[in-house]
């Protein structure tokens, strides 16, 4: 698909419309640009950047923030997941823009947080906090996982129940792989609705350490038979990490060398 605003384009960069931003509560975004990468892969990010028409490479670089990439690599467009009070002054404004707006893509995507960098097993399990979600929809929307594991656990943490977004995606998934999805959410400011019974009250690394998440799964993680990747806020990838090299769980550093592959993002 060529991109619509060609003719603006710098080294690396081109000026991507916006075709569409959806505001999910008063801080969480995301928003869709009428453009696709040259390549990448599903887990990866990219940087995003505001400014004029006629800006250079060096300045654009400058001022750009790198963002998880939400949308498949077969997707037509780029979508992102952001929140405003955590993410910075460029979220701010990302989230003040209206259709037709134009902001600035890195065409060269970056990151190793992907199914490429980890091995097969019986389980792959995403554990994922607020919009740190973005590049396991990435994943979760191609063939890949479904193709090499027999069970694929998402763990999605939010604050509050609102927070937890793109379910209907989630539902699709449940109904296409019945057998093999679970999507466990985790509540941490807010009793968790009394309906939801796949959900827990209270954070990842307490229910690893206590073994309640793996309870609400109905699978046992082991560095024989899962691999597991992390993504989102800082605290949680450090004590979830603890936690699992407490049982014997490694780092995925270099590629294919442990279970775990993990990313800190807001």
């Amino acid at each position: 698909m060529a991109n619509k605003s060609d003719n603006f384009r710098v080294p690396g960069w081109v000026q991507a419309p916006v075709s569409s931003i959806h505001q999910w509560t008063e801080n969480l975004f995301s928003v869709r640009l009428d453009t696709r990468l040259s390549a990448f892969e599903a887990g990866q990010y990219t940087w995003l950047a505001d400014g004029d028409a006629d800006a250079d490479a060096a300045t654009l670089q400058a001022i750009a923030q790198p963002y998880s990439i939400l949308s498949a690599p077969t997707d037509n467009a780029l979508e992102f997941f952001f929140y405003t009070q955590i993410g910075g002054e460029l979220s701010r404004r990302l989230a003040r823009l209206q259709v037709g707006d134009n902001v600035w893509v890195k065409q060269s995507a970056e990151g190793n947080l992907t199914l490429s960098c980890v091995n097969d097993a019986e389980t792959l399990c995403l554990l994922a906090t607020g919009t740190g979600v973005a590049p396991f929809i990435s994943m979760l929307a191609t063939n890949n996982p479904w193709q090499r594991f027999k069970r694929v656990v998402l763990v999605y943490a939010v604050r509050h129940w609102q927070d937890l977004r793109y379910r209907e995606f989630f539902e699709e998934l449940k109904k296409r792989y019945p057998l093999q999805f679970e999507l466990i959410a985790f509540v941490s400011r807010e009793p968790v609705p009394a309906a939801e019974t796949n959900a827990v009250n209270g954070h990842i690394p307490a229910s690893l350490e206590s073994g309640e998440l793996e309870t609400k799964a109905g699978v046992i993680l082991t560095p024989h038979n899962s691999q597991i990747m992390l993504c989102g806020n800082p605290g949680m990838v450090k004590d979830a990490i603890a936690v699992l090299q407490a049982r014997g769980f490694s780092d995925n550093k270099p590629a294919g060398s442990g279970q775990l592959s993990y990313e800190a993002y807001w």
